[in-house]
């Protein structure tokens, strides 16, 4: 049996996580649930969770277990894993580590579900073995491994350096693989006057259209590009379809930049990125790094976004010069909030535009977020 968990770390991941488990997290072409069912297609898989989001994890992995007891031997691997690989399901028990970080580890006896049990309590006194894996502790790690995971993922192909699985290319679009390979997955388009850079992943039924695509992004499903993109992940099912910059950033579902939208990447002065989540300042020690943006966010036009912004889910920002380098969850420009009612609407229409229909289990996941930032329901406007 494998488990695969969440730990403390994911107050580390701000509004990526608020709607999502952290292995749900796109890195290179899959997010890291993904990695670890490719490397387990035929093994039982138990999921970890906070309990808040145990529905909605539920709800989109229906043969799984999520928040049950594990029996017998068992391999625990941590949601925040990046196996470069196999992990033996039978053995000793041990600790999985990398570079000082927990992978996961091997047990044989039986655990109950808790929360956040495992570096204090179960993992406690294991002898460590040291194994071939990225543990992401920080949002910007997946941004910095991205393009590697990119290369390694496309490459297990070995099919070549460009890759369409029933996608369209339009005459007048441009694939270059000099510094990487490409793969445009089933039902996307890639239109004219787009440039693509390897490596390069774009997901099924996204549309890059007159994009300039710098090497090292990642693309999920349903997401609508324009304008240049260099280095960025969107997780899928969001659009930033007209002109602007965005670099370096990490873009959850259901977002919608406005025409112009850009991000910072760089500061004036040249030094490192500092970046607050969870009301903690982090220095990444990055030179190059621009914005975290939570599901739901919407930037109107002509929004700038500073360097090491992070957005919080459901944040409309549509005001003029800058946006804060913070912007609180269900913000409504620099002062309001979301209104209850109407944020429920919105997400709906939005999620029905690419034939989604809202569940009941996301949307009281989504009012008990705004309840715990918000407080209250607020009436309409």
């Amino acid at each position: 049996m494998i488990c695969l968990y969440e730990d403390e770390k994911v107050s580390n991941f701000g509004p990526l996580v608020d709607l999502r488990a952290v292995f749900e997290l796109r890195c290179g072409m899959r997010t890291l649930i993904e990695k670890i069912r490719r490397l387990y297609p035929k093994e039982r898989m138990v999921l970890w969770v906070r309990k808040e989001i145990a529905e909605v994890v539920a709800e989109r992995y229906p043969n799984l277990k999520v928040n049950v007891p594990v029996e017998g031997q068992t391999l625990f691997i941590s949601a925040r894993a990046i196996l470069l690989e196999r992990l033996a399901l039978r053995g000793e028990e041990c600790l999985f580590v990398s570079g000082g970080r927990i992978a996961g580890a091997r047990l044989k006896s039986p655990i109950e579900y808790s929360e956040f049990p495992m570096i204090n309590s179960a993992f406690k006194g294991l002898l460590e073995k040291e194994v071939k894996a990225k543990v992401v502790q920080f949002p910007w790690e997946l941004i910095e491994y991205n393009p590697e995971e990119l290369k390694r993922e496309i490459g297990e192909s070995k099919k070549g350096q460009i890759l369409t699985r029933g996608a369209k290319v339009w005459k007048g679009a441009f694939i270059s693989t000099e510094s990487g390979p490409v793969f445009i997955d089933q039902k996307s388009e890639v239109r004219p006057g787009s440039f693509v850079e390897g490596p390069c992943y774009i997901g099924p039924h996204t549309i890059v259209d007159g994009a300039l695509v710098r090497p090292g992004c990642s693309f999920g499903p349903h997401c609508r590009i324009g304008g240049e993109v260099q280095k960025s992940i969107f997780q899928g099912y969001s659009n930033k379809h007209h002109e602007g910059f965005i670099g370096h950033s990490f873009v959850g579902e259901w977002v919608n930049l406005g025409a112009l939208t850009t991000s910072s990447d760089l500061k004036n002065n040249y030094k490192t990125v500092k970046v607050t989540i969870g009301g903690k300042k982090f220095d990444t020690g990055m030179l190059h790094l621009g914005c975290f943006i939570g599901d739901h966010a919407k930037m109107g036009i002509g929004t700038l976004l500073p360097t090491g912004a992070v957005i919080g889910t459901f944040a409309n920002w549509f005001e003029g010069g800058f946006a804060p380098k913070e912007l609180a969850p269900f913000s409504w420009g620099r002062e309001e909030k979301w209104r209850q009612g109407e944020m429920v609407e919105c997400a709906r229409r939005m999620m029905r535009r690419r034939g989604v229909e809202m569940s009941q289990d996301y949307e009281r996941l989504l009012l008990r977020l705004y309840q715990n930032v918000v407080g209250e329901a607020k009436p309409g406007r």
